[in-house]
């Protein structure tokens, strides 16, 4: 089969890596799509090129409006392999072309989407570009620059719809926001449920502040509690997870957040896709912390840890206990002080640690590489 990649504004190239490692002909469209905004003229630009070439299927990180409507066109199958949950542009009209193949890596996100009877949605963990991560050469240099106790990559998110508008909120929606936002906050135990707490009245007294974009067809209160309080509760959590653990211990923040409200966490700035592996390697507990929006799935940050063979200690996600063996590939907490009392353990029982570790990256390897995951997808494609 040959295929087309096209890129975005995020240069990801993990998708042609791992399909020429299987031995599939991939060729890379000689222009960026813009993939948040669906643009007419980049659509017609990539139709033409679709009608002048001969491709059985076009592939992207995460699902494009322009590139499902250029595929419709040209009656060739469009592969979406959907990293963000969830993504917006999934809610389009677009969504429902039948040259579509969806692929999805949250069961909850799955089940949504199903319910507006995609033709082609899938349900497909995500995966690490294993073989390009053990390539990256290592130094002494490295190792004394990255070598750390706890370390966490990623953003605070501190820049969110909440925080920039709760001023302007009434009284009584602001007192139904905060509830929310406190019942939700630290809180990751077995069957819990992130969403639905938000009443119709309050989403639709949200209309006031934003409306939701009359093409994406959306529920509202779901959009609303996206939009004011998935990000608000994961800003809300990271600060205090780094605060909490900072008190007796060195941690390391990469991120480009200004982290205004930490105390004692040693911070860096953001980092370069060949320097993130190398963080994950020397430090003794890489954490996850999922962002909020992800109700059960497992985030890239958990597999791209695992394929430099760090060690991973994350809050519960439902599917991590699905795809990875609890305490011999991956260890979990489900609140602050199970949180405490591990790291604790952990960093006294090196032994234990790195045999996790190993055993991490060996299930990363065998399971959720990107050739192992884009054999999948091009068999339910055929």
């Amino acid at each position: 089969m040959k295929g087309l990649f096209v890129r975005w504004e995020v240069d990801l190239m993990d998708i042609p890596w791992g399909l020429m490692e299987l031995g599939e002909e991939v060729e890379l469209y000689p222009a960026y799509v813009q993939m948040q905004v669906p643009r007419k003229e980049e659509e017609g630009i990539l139709s033409n090129y679709l009608r002048e070439n001969d491709y059985n299927f076009v592939i992207t990180h995460n699902f494009s409006q322009t590139v499902s409507n250029a595929c419709m066109e040209n009656n060739v199958k469009y592969i979406s392999w959907v990293f963000d949950s969830p993504q917006i542009h999934l809610y389009s009209q677009a969504a429902f072309n039948e040259c579509n193949y969806i692929f999805v890596f949250d069961i909850n996100q799955y089940e949504r989407m199903k319910k507006r009877g995609f033709s082609h949605l899938f349900y497909l963990p995500l995966a690490a570009n294993v073989s390009k991560i053990s390539m990256l050469p290592i130094s002494k240099e490295d190792e004394e620059a990255y070598s750390a106790d706890i370390t966490f990559v990623g953003s605070l998110y501190e820049k969110n719809h909440y925080n920039e508008e709760a001023g302007l909120f009434t009284k009584e929606i602001k007192e139904s926001l905060d509830s929310i936002i406190l019942k939700k906050s630290m809180h990751w135990e077995k069957g819990s449920k992130f969403f639905g707490s938000l009443t119709n009245t309050v989403a639709e007294s949200l209309r006031t502040y934003v409306n939701p974009l009359k093409e994406y067809d959306v529920e509202l209160p779901y959009f609303m509690e996206l939009y004011y309080i998935a990000r608000k509760v994961t800003e809300i959590e990271r600060i205090c997870i780094l605060n909490g653990l900072a008190i007796q211990h060195q941690v390391d923040l990469y991120t480009n957040s200004e982290g205004y409200a930490l105390e004692n966490v040693r911070m860096h700035g953001k980092i370069g896709y060949e320097e993130a592996p190398k963080i994950y390697h020397y430090s003794k507990i890489n954490l996850n912390m999922t962002m909020r929006s992800i109700e059960t799935g497992v985030p890239q940050r958990v597999y791209d840890i695992m394929a430099a063979g760090g060690f991973v200690l994350s809050n519960y996600q439902e599917e991590m206990e699905e795809l990875f063996v609890p305490d011999k590939e991956i260890v979990f907490f489900h609140s602050m002080e199970e949180l405490i009392e591990k790291v604790h353990y952990y960093l006294k029982h090196e032994d234990i640690r790195k045999q996790i570790a190993i055993n991490g990256y060996k299930r990363v390897k065998k399971d959720y590489s990107y050739p192992v995951a884009l054999k999948k997808i091009l068999e339910l494609i055929k």
